[in-house]
């Protein structure tokens, strides 16, 4: 009869531990049952090869699209990506890229959630904005590089129509007589025409760098005798006007610097 207690004792102990080993990690799932569960990652890193450029941007709480001058520019290279923007093409960040499961995208230590992927589509958000990237076999600055001056196109300063420059406008190119350009020169990148008022006067936003730190305030402009005024809460610059006939727009004192932008 004792052997028959101890080896009831002994069975009983193995039991418990048996049932220890498949321990509870959450309520109503053992640890067995819980690695069977681990998510798989959705996407690879072969999908996301080549450049990518941000066309739309969507708020995450009130899912409304909105307009922006700082796209986002991911470029992948195996398991590497360089980050720019378009304010600050000149200013790019390289680092490591990774997918972890099941859809998240670590890109040079910035974190994004993949909301899904095709040939030439993207989409991703950050926790505050959903952002919409498009395949590119260029990002849209490296084609304006490539984009002719028109020598001729500057004279002598012209009145032009403030209805024309409505929209936004990119700088594609820039002429600087050696020394009239220093670090502290605020370079324009692009300005941005949303409303004219009656009178003709045309608000806006004006994207600009002052040694490759970028910034985007508010502005309004003015123009009169083949002269334009952008104004701004900090800075106001005067400007020749050569140029504004809807399609491509030229500014600036041909002594010293000359802005060309097109759409």
């Amino acid at each position: 009869m004792l052997l028959k207690f101890i080896l009831l004792i002994i069975f009983i102990s193995c039991s418990l531990l048996n049932s220890n080993a498949q321990r509870v990690v959450r309520k109503g799932v053992t640890e067995n049952q819980a690695k069977q569960k681990q998510p798989e990652v959705k996407y690879s890193m072969n999908q996301l090869q080549g450049k990518w450029q941000e066309v739309k941007r969507i708020t995450l709480v009130s899912l409304e699209t909105i307009s922006f001058s700082d796209s986002l520019l991911l470029n992948f290279l195996n398991d590497k990506v360089e980050v720019k923007d378009a304010t600050s093409m000149r200013i790019s960040i390289a680092g490591d890229a990774q997918i972890d499961a099941p859809d998240i995208l670590s890109v040079a230590g910035d974190v994004y959630t993949i909301r899904s992927v095709s040939t030439n589509k993207l989409v991703i958000d950050d926790g505050e904005f959903t952002r919409e990237m498009q395949k590119k076999y260029q990002f849209y600055y490296e084609t304006l590089r490539k984009i002719p001056v028109e020598k001729d196109s500057v004279s002598v300063p012209v009145t032009i129509d403030i209805n024309n420059l409505k929209g936004k406008w990119l700088v594609y190119a820039r002429k600087a007589k050696p020394g009239s350009v220093s670090p502290l020169t605020p370079v324009i990148k692009s300005i941005e025409i949303n409303s004219i008022s009656a009178d003709g006067i045309a608000f806006g936003e004006i994207v600009y760098y002052t040694s490759n730190i970028s910034k985007i305030i508010l502005c309004k402009l003015v123009t009169k005798d083949g002269v334009i005024k952008i104004i701004t809460d900090k800075d106001t610059w005067i400007y020749n006007t050569y140029k504004a006939d809807g399609k491509e727009f030229i500014f600036g004192e041909t002594d010293k610097l000359v802005y060309y932008l097109k759409q």
